[in-house]
């Protein structure tokens, strides 16, 4: 049984079936992975070769069986992939389609924005869209223009203007690009809003006044939460790579052994102990959740081998436990090594000396750490990396996800006993897709932080060195760094808290050119670095961009001054 569209002619075959989207739409994929067809009812555009890191799993994931109605499915899937495929020559055969390819995060975004309109309408029982009138394109966006309390339903606020010209877009683009559908369309003459742009529609300006709303961090935040992280990088990082590479080295030695279950031979554990004894090394201590384990199953609070680690201590045996009964023959022996050596995590036992961050005084470098502490202490290493990376270079964090291990650059010397020295990332904002290869120049406290972060991670060359975040707030980074900052091991090394303020690579980015423009020439030096040079060499060169400037120094004319590696960064 066939569907007649409004023109009451019979449906015919849609231009893209069969087609093989990521050809059509000329996008370079991976070997190996699927590509989707037209006729799937989900594409994936995991295989998408081009895909900047920052596109979520979710963003290449689009699901078109979420429409409710099945031939709107097919309506969808033709604008989708016209959106994509701009240069295709059905699409070009249209007055009014866009003549530029849509990036597929936004395709992504206007399909979500379709499929709630199109289940919409199915919700009142239209059944096709040569009934939609005006009167229902007016109603779904008073409706779809406010955000809800998801609890009551009651009305918070209304969406910004800007976010809804996409939707009221993908609602005039059934019009728009109509002679490409082959399930349905709206009928002749009719587009919602007429010639209305969706800039008129929704009342958003096509090109709105900047207003920069990202504060720059001040001195209280800023001096702390860099003096934290270059600590970590500079003056604890080798010991920490170190660590690591002892932890990769214990665990690959693990993963070779054919382990046993439980010990049974009381010489052998003799001898262990013994060992221990000979050389006065402490036995293993138990991670303090097992210890709460052990408490749980009704070990005596005052038990002396309650944080004794037997699973580490058995290692060498080749065993994971220690047998009930030769537990129960043993424990003298046990006792008495518990009470002459002691029990002590296995990690950093003989720690280096290290300067105190506030008084240079020498200090162990780490107290002995659990494995749970280690892991930790690494993380913590690795997100000041990357905060340390965000403040000091600017980069937005779209650009920091396409930093990649062996993304160092250094020119040579030539003689002059300085050095330049550069990351080469993606440029994503406002560029082709998966962005465009660019370079920064960058002080030396960045490339040492990116050499640190290279060593602590199990990605290979030309893999992402930080991969997907979003801030860093959400993805845990800046409460590790308070949390460890505000640990004892933190006051330790002398270092000043945290303030509990949010910290985004925006206000990183926002206080460096802050900073920077407030040198000689600061303004246009700001602008190449953050790449914004085509702004700077086309705003002119009279009165608008000297009062630019003047608004830009009368801004940071109160700047204080900043830790050292950011007062050297110009």
């Amino acid at each position: 049984m066939s569907m007649l569209p409004a023109s009451g002619e019979p449906v015919v075959r849609s231009v893209f079936a069969g087609a093989d989207i990521a050809a059509t739409a000329r996008l370079a994929w991976r070997d190996g992975h699927p590509r989707p067809r037209f006729e799937d009812d989900v594409w994936s555009f995991v295989g998408w070769a081009d895909a900047p890191v920052q596109m979520e799993v979710t963003e290449k994931t689009w699901l078109f069986d979420r429409i409710a109605h099945r031939p709107w499915r097919v309506v969808a899937k033709e604008l989708a992939l016209a959106w994509l495929a701009s240069q295709d020559e059905h699409v070009l055969a249209l007055p009014r389609a866009r003549r530029l390819p849509r990036h597929p995060r936004t395709v992504f975004i206007r399909i979500y924005h379709l499929t709630f309109w199109l289940n919409w309408l199915h919700e009142r029982r239209i059944t096709t869209l040569a009934a939609v009138t005006q009167d229902h394109c007016e109603a779904f966006l008073r409706e779809h223009g406010v955000v809800r309390d998801r609890d009551s339903g009651a009305v918070l606020r209304d969406k910004a203007g800007g976010s809804l010209r996409s939707v009221v877009s993908a609602m005039q683009d059934i019009t728009d690009y109509g002679e490409l559908l082959s399930a349905d369309r709206h009928r002749p003459g009719f587009r919602p809003w007429g010639k209305r742009s969706p800039r008129v529609v929704t009342g958003a300006p096509s090109r709105p006044h900047v207003v920069i709303k990202t504060e720059p961090l001040d001195d209280e935040m800023l001096r702390p939460l860099l003096t934290a992280c270059l600590h970590l990088v500079d003056v604890l990082g080798p010991h920490i790579v170190d660590l690591w590479t002892e932890l990769q080295a214990e665990r690959e030695a693990r993963r070779k052994v054919e382990w046993s279950r439980n010990l049974r031979d009381a010489d052998k554990l003799a001898a262990l102990v013994d060992a221990h004894l000979r050389t006065g090394q402490p036995l293993p201590r138990l991670e303090d959740s097992q210890v709460t384990k052990r408490l749980r199953s009704g070990w005596n609070p005052k038990d002396p081998l309650l944080d004794a680690n037997f699973q580490h201590l058995l290692r060498p045996t080749g065993h994971r436990d220690i047998g009930k009964a030769l537990l129960i023959q043993a424990r003298p022996l046990l006792e008495e090594a518990v009470a002459e050596v002691g029990t002590e995590y296995v990690w950093c036992r003989k720690p280096a000396e290290v300067p105190r961050a506030d008084t240079g005084e020498m200090i162990p470098w780490s107290l002995p750490l659990s494995n749970k502490g280690a892991d930790a202490l690494i993380r913590v290493a690795g997100h000041a990396c990357k905060v340390a990376t965000s403040a000091l270079t600017g980069m937005r964090s779209s650009e920091l996800m396409e930093l990649t291990v062996g993304c160092r650059r250094t020119d040579d010397a030539d003689g002059t006993g300085l050095a330049r020295h550069r990351l080469v990332s993606k440029v994503v904002k406002g560029r082709q897709w998966g962005g465009e290869a660019d370079e920064w120049v960058v002080i030396e406290e960045v490339v040492r932080a990116i050499a640190l972060a290279e060593q602590l991670t199990d990605a290979g060359p030309g893999q992402p060195l930080f991969g997907q975040f979003h801030g860093f707030e959400s993805n845990g980074a800046m409460t590790w760094l308070r949390q460890w900052v505000a640990s004892p091991a933190g006051r330790r090394m002398g270092l000043e808290p945290i303030p509990d303020k949010p910290v985004h690579p925006r206000n990183l980015r926002r206080t460096l050119s802050v900073e920077m423009a407030a040198r000689p020439s600061g303004l246009l030096a700001t602008k190449v670095h953050f790449k914004h040079l085509q702004v700077a060499t086309s705003e002119g060169y009279a009165n608008p961009r000297e009062l630019h400037q003047t608004g830009e120094k009368s801004q940071v004319a109160s700047s204080q001054r900043r830790p050292d590696a950011l007062e050297g960064y110009y």
